[in-house]
């Protein structure tokens, strides 16, 4: 009987072992594992979307570009509202971004209501950066926008900002033949 209490007493002692090493690594997975791979995934996968999206905007046609872009936004979105720890100044900067190409998207395809849209979306993420002497007017966008629109059309080789526009034109007139 009394080796019988031993093995039980062993046996218990065991199990309240292995049900605190379990628990332990459940919390350390949880609070620390997880979030830390979450957030690699999440700037890894980002920076492989945008750098999608920007293709797309700036080689496609404007109706890919804009899938693309609003897809890029849908992930940013995502990674805001599951909380993932991700640079609040990298993320707003990358909302500005896409929300200006979105804008400029948009006012080629002559939308204007849903350009302006935009436009007030890329003021509200640029002043949720928190720069105080930073201009977010309609007409300190628009600079940056065309700004950020010949860089971009330096950058690709382009010497037609509005390239997109005339990608769109020459692909419909091909499949009009």
């Amino acid at each position: 009987m009394k080796a019988l209490k031993t093995i039980l007493f062993c046996f218990g002692c065991l199990l309240a072992f292995l049900l605190a090493a379990t628990a332990s690594c459940v919390l350390r997975a949880k609070y620390s594992s997880i979030p830390a791979l979450r957030t690699r995934f999440a700037y890894m996968y980002a920076d492989n979307l945008a750098h999608y999206s920007f293709l797309q905007y700036s080689q496609a046609g404007s109706e890919q570009g804009r899938a693309a872009l609003l897809q890029y936004l849908n992930f940013l979105q995502r990674i805001r509202n599951e909380h993932i720890q991700y640079s609040a100044r990298t993320l707003h900067t990358d909302f500005v971004l896409t929300y200006l190409h979105l804008y400029r998207l948009e006012s080629t395809a002559g939308d204007s209501a849903v350009a302006d849209g935009y436009m007030k979306d890329a003021q509200r993420e640029w002043s949720a950066l928190g720069w105080k002497n930073e201009d977010a007017s309609i007409e300190a966008f628009k600079k940056l926008n065309q700004s950020l629109q010949t860089s971009e059309a330096h950058f690709s080789g382009e010497s037609d900002p509005q390239a997109p526009a005339a990608l769109d034109k020459a692909n419909k007139a091909r499949a009009n033949r």
